[in-house]
């Protein structure tokens, strides 16, 4: 039986595709260092969220070593996205807000997501 939350993983994946190139633009307005930092930012979003939904789907299995190396993977992404930010932020200091709306993106998608979900239940859901 097919995890019935892999569609949401999916939808906030293809979400942040398409506001990726749309925030890049929106920041090419500020500059074209700031857009590039965004677009590393959103590239990196797009790594780490691949990499969460990958951990996830590891996750749901009977073995107890497996769930809890997968969770561990999965928490490990946070110290991956405090590294990518201390990292870029002592190399391009002044595109710091830049940067962490990019690897922000995926928080975005999910509220998008959720709002989407507001407005189509999915069916069975509670009302």
């Amino acid at each position: 039986m097919p995890d019935p939350g892999a569609g949401h993983l999916r939808r906030i994946g293809r979400v942040q595709l398409v506001l990726w190139p749309l925030g890049s633009l929106a920041w090419l307005l500020k500059g074209r260092n700031a857009a590039l930092a965004f677009a590393a930012g959103g590239l990196a979003s797009l790594a780490f969220w691949h990499l969460h939904a990958w951990a996830v789907g590891r996750m749901l299995t009977p073995s107890v070593r497996k769930r809890w190396f997968y969770g561990l993977l999965g928490f490990s992404k946070l110290a991956l996205i405090a590294l990518l930010l201390r990292g870029m932020m002592a190399c391009l200091p002044g595109e710091a807000l830049p940067l962490a709306t990019g690897i922000l993106l995926f928080v975005l998608a999910i509220l998008v997501e959720a709002v989407r979900l507001v407005f189509h239940p999915e069916p069975g859901d509670a009302p």
